[in-house]
């Protein structure tokens, strides 16, 4: 077999590797000239694709940016047209390149190989493409240029996590010293392989929106109140700017409607003199001064502008001069000096602070914001909701809000908070890919995330990473659990065979890491020997500082482990069922039921599920998550699910409180609260219903607009698995989700809790893809004589209506369950 090469990639020849510099990493450009007699009338595709990220730019236009973080297993190229940005003459193509350093652990957020590269072509992957005139490609003909001006600190006590946040000196401009790229040369023939293994990407380019500055507070300047106006609502454009005089300083702080995740462009006229400079804090909200950096907080009404602005910076100083070539990256180059962030903001309000250089005026002409999120599109609504008695507002601010945390949780892989990490762990994850699914039926953000937690799987642990993709490996073993959860919970909303079968070897991985740990005498899975295994339960005070409770350490055993691996098990057992897999299935149910039987026989005192082994609990050995996944496990069923559920959870009806102090779950665990209060039954989950959300509602009293990730630290104030509203109006409260019934086939159940409000009216997608969605129209509305009007109608494409979900299985109260046919409307007088 002749020797092949692969000369794709291309980077700059004296590019050196700097993990041990107090920067993350560093810029690259690159720029290529073409000449067109005349403009392609066909699309012009390119497929591109940088390591680490990339910023294209075509006659002064920006294209695109990319890619989607991948891994070494997969590594995203995106295919886009610039036809639209051509013209006849001469074509000034421009890539921005950020590189993160690899031997440095920093901007976990962003994986990347060994290799530094940028690779461009016009045939995407070999597909021809005979219609246009002239072909892009990597190689020689490329000039590049090692970027002076830009640092991206690690040092911040701020930021932990991403490294994304700048340090622009703009007076070493001027330095730019252009040379021929230079391109790679792998072998890949005799079984070897390039650095990167190239996919096309698999979600849609992002929503770009751009959004206006709506207030400005704490103005600390020579200039007026009115002159800063001037820059909210349509902001400056057409006007001559905001002249800031030699030799001042100004203290601006400006705010946006509500959390936003956007890329902002501060443009002033070129100054005359370089020195001047500017500095820009992001943060979610005001708050009293912080208590240790990042992790401990200390906040109240994140509007209260009497407060103090704390967060990550970027500094920019002006250059002044202009370059000899411009950059291309804007077509007022040569006019205006432009401070744009190379990757997205987080914020709700930032603080402007501006020093003006002695020797010359700085023109302010306009601040730019342009919001970045996943494209989801919203299906689900409520357009009529009453409760019996008082305001119902309070439901539609709550969809409103858990529906922003959500979008600004999702822009190219699912994140945990986009204020401080952009990690896609399994466990939070698995929520909002739920809430996805109930309000869009979109999954291909979500499908991404179960590849890339797959291909995080570490053979000699049999386990998958806690968070993927991610350039530090973290080990959390109770993620691994999530991650098969989130594959079952895909099948039972899609029906996906091929998509979930061919997770099934490293979900047999996993489970035996855990099967190996069961412990002989006790039949109990003993806690983890691997010293790198972070046990993280909850963040809740009593297991501060790292989420994890003490019985583990002090009795051997944890019970919650044990509760969340047969949970996995059943949840396993339920899908091979539907697959055809009988015998792995009571195989893995069998597996399920031992453990939660010892889990009752050794971690139940009789009235409590204890965090360990009962017979060696203490005070603190007491939780309400032991007890929440005792239901959820069958370690407790029925009846005795119902009492344990009552006397652990206050209940506000039935006036029965806890008997013994219990460690509150917090909004990490809130989803499952939920869940077990359903699965017990009985009126426990609407007992609660209304009153479970008063957490919830005193977020908006301190003015947030989107959901906390925790009450304990006050990290982030973004946090999609508090937007559990999501889920509730939809599966819970409407009533219809898919479930795998135990006669192994996935059905749609209607359970509308008709009880919760008096008028009621909602449309669900509940079948079909995100382009054809079969939506369910569900109302009720109560006579005052008490007789409840409850009806079913459908909207979708005749032939999805035909789908893999033909029958309903109806359970109305205090009526026999019944079955309807998919497309049928119904109506029932209870």
């Amino acid at each position: 077999m002749a020797t092949q090469w692969d000369n794709s990639w291309i980077w700059h020849p004296e590019w050196i590797e700097k993990p041990a510099s107090s920067s993350a990493g560093a810029f690259v450009h690159f720029r290529k000239f073409i000449t067109l007699d005349v403009v392609p009338n066909d699309p012009v595709n390119i497929a591109i694709t940088a390591d680490t990220r990339y910023k294209l730019y075509v006659n002064s236009c920006l294209v695109h940016a990319g890619p989607v973080k991948g891994d070494t297993q997969m590594w995203f190229y995106d295919v886009v047209d610039i036809q639209p940005y051509l013209c006849t003459g001469r074509n000034h193509i421009a890539v921005h390149v950020l590189r993160f350093y690899y031997g440095s652990q920093f901007a976990a957020s962003f994986p990347r190989t060994a290799y530094p590269g940028l690779y461009v072509r016009t045939e995407p992957l070999g597909a021809a493409n005979e219609t246009i005139s002239f072909k892009l490609q990597g190689d020689e003909s490329w000039e590049t240029a090692i970027d002076p001006c830009i640092v991206l600190p690690t040092s911040s006590n701020f930021d932990f996590f991403l490294q994304i946040f700048e340090q622009v000196d703009g007076t070493k401009n001027n330095k730019l010293d252009w040379v021929a790229a230079k391109p790679y040369s792998f072998m890949v023939s005799h079984g070897l392989a390039a650095p990167w293994n190239l996919y096309p990407r698999m979600i849609p380019f992002p929503r770009l929106q751009p959004t206006n500055l709506t207030a400005v507070h704490n103005i600390t300047s020579t200039e007026s109140r009115e002159v800063w106006d001037a820059l909210l609502g349509y902001g400056s454009k057409g006007n001559s700017g905001i002249l800031l005089p030699k030799g001042t300083t100004h203290h601006v702080e400006f705010g946006v409607d509500h959390h936003t995740t956007a890329y902002v462009t501060f443009r002033f006229a070129r100054p005359s003199t370089s020195g001047s400079r500017i500095a820009v804090t992001w943060s979610e909200g005001y708050e009293d001064e912080p208590i240790k950096l990042p992790f401990d907080r200390n906040k109240g009404d994140r509007a209260d502008t009497t407060k103090v602005i704390a967060g990550p910076k970027d500094d920019y100083i002006f250059g002044g001069f202009c370059l000899d070539e411009p950059l291309g990256y804007d077509d007022a180059e040569e006019d205006d000096e432009i401070f744009a962030p190379f990757h997205f903001r987080t914020f709700r309000y930032f603080a402007f602070d501006i020093e003006v250089a002695k020797d010359s005026d700085l023109v302010l002409k306009d601040i730019s914001i342009v919001k970045t999120n996943y494209p989801i599109q919203v299906l689900a609504s409520f357009p009529q909701v009453q409760v019996e008695v008082g305001d119902s507002t309070w439901f539609h601010q709550l969809w409103n809000v858990s529906v922003r945390t959500l979008e600004n949780c999702m822009h190219d892989c699912y994140e945990d908070c986009p204020f401080f990490e952009q990690l896609q762990y399994a466990m939070d994850t698995r929520s909002s890919a739920l809430f996805t699914y109930f309000i869009s039926r979109d999954d291909r953000l979500a499908k991404q995330a179960i590849i890339q937690l797959h291909n995080s799987f570490q053979p000699a642990l049999g386990l998958t990473a806690s968070r993927a993709p991610s350039h530090h490996l973290q080990i959390i073993s109770h993620f691994s659990l999530f991650w098969i959860c989130m594959v079952t919970d895909h099948y039972e909303h899609f029906g996906d065979a091929d998509f979930a079968t061919q997770f099934l070897p490293v979900i047999e991985g996993v489970l035996d890491s855990f099967h190996r740990r069961v412990d002989q005498e006790s039949a109990l899975v003993r806690v983890s020997q691997f010293s790198g295994d972070w046990a993280f339960v909850d963040w809740t005070e009593a297991y501060h500082p790292m989420g994890v409770p003490p019985a583990g350490k002090e009795t051997g055993f944890m019970t919650y482990t044990n509760q969340l691996y047969a949970y996995a098990l059943q949840r396993l057992s339920g899908l091979e069922l539907c697959l055809g897999r009988q015998s792995r299935s009571a195989e893995h149910a069998q597996r399920a039921e031992s453990i939660a039987r010892a889990v009752r026989a050794h971690c139940y005192d009789g009235t409590y599920f204890t965090d360990g082994l009962a017979r060696l609990a203490e005070s603190s050995h007491y939780s309400e998550h032991s007890q929440i996944w005792a239901v959820l496990c069958g370690a407790i069923t029925g009846k005795d699910a119902v009492d344990l559920l009552s006397r652990s959870l206050a209940s506000p009806r039935r006036g029965i409180e806890e008997t013994r102090e219990l460690t509150k779950p917090s909004i990490a665990m809130a989803f499952y609260t939920l869940r077990a209060l359903s699965a017990a039954g009985d009126g426990v989950y609407e007992d609660r219903f209304h009153d479970f959300w008063e957490p919830w509602r005193k977020q908006l009293e301190l003015n947030m607009t989107t959901w906390v990730e925790d009450y304990i630290t006050q990290r982030s104030d973004c946090h999609a698995w508090g937007s559990l509203p999501l889920y509730e109006y939809a599966a819970e409260v409407v009533g219809l989700r898919p479930v795998m019934s135990g006669g192994g086939e996935r059905v749609l159940m209607f359970k509308p809790r008709v009880c919760l409000f008096k008028v009621f009216e909602a449309k669900v997608p509940v079948e079909g893809s995100v382009d054809k969605p079969v939506v369910a129209r569900v109302r009720w509305d109560r006579e005052e004589g008490g007789a409840t009007n409850l009806s079913i109608a459908w909207e979708g494409d005749e032939n999805v209506k035909n789908g893999s979900l033909p029958f309903i299985h109806v359970h109305l109260p205090d009526r026999e369950q019944e079955t309807m046919k998919m497309l049928e409307d119904r109506s029932w007088r209870l």
